[in-house]
């Protein structure tokens, strides 16, 4: 007998593997039923639609092997371990990436990265007391430049290596522009 995760697995293995072909938005629910070996309404008692399963995938793939990191304050390394898996099925995430707009990939992994960041902020026992520096802005603020790096990174045929992303991530994050244009 399978349980909910064979099944979840089933349905994302599927849904990648059709990904890798076409594009995410014309896939069919039916489709990745089929590629999964189950009915329609299996699907439906997993997911929503396929962008609850795109979802579900960007945390079992990319966040839950990296919480561990963040929650004890390995910054880069969690950094590198998404990367990395992000590279590992590259076509799949190159098809997500043109995802646009409600649903996008984008989003879900900006979204999903904002909590990985809070697990990294709350491990540090240091707090601000400056409002514009509470962890949720600065998780926002940390979120929303590794999105726009990993989004141009796949956009750019993942130009650079894991390592080399990971450590630009590092440095812009650590040096102002003014500091950063001096180094050029």
């Amino acid at each position: 007998m399978q349980g909910k995760e064979d099944i979840d697995q089933f349905l994302a293995e599927s849904f990648k593997k059709i990904a890798a072909k076409e594009p995410i938005e014309k896939i069919t629910i039916k489709e990745i039923t089929d590629g999964a070996g189950v009915i329609r309404p299996t699907f439906y008692n997993h997911f929503q639609d396929k962008y609850e399963l795109l979802e579900w995938i960007v945390n079992k793939d990319l966040m839950e092997p990296a919480m561990l990191l963040f929650e004890n304050g390995f910054w880069s390394e969690s950094v590198v371990l998404i990367l990395k898996n992000i590279q590992k099925d590259r076509e799949f995430y190159t098809r997500a990436a043109k995802l646009e707009g409600q649903n996008s990939f984008e989003e879900i992994f900006m979204k999903s990265i904002n909590i990985g960041i809070m697990k990294f902020i709350d491990a540090s026992k240091d707090r601000s007391a400056n409002i514009w520096l509470h962890r949720d802005k600065l998780a926002a603020v940390y979120a929303h430049s590794l999105t726009f790096m990993v989004m141009a990174w796949i956009r750019s045929g993942y130009q650079g290596s894991t390592d080399d992303v990971a450590a630009s991530f590092d440095y812009v994050c650590s040096h102002s522009p003014k500091d950063i244009m001096g180094d050029a």
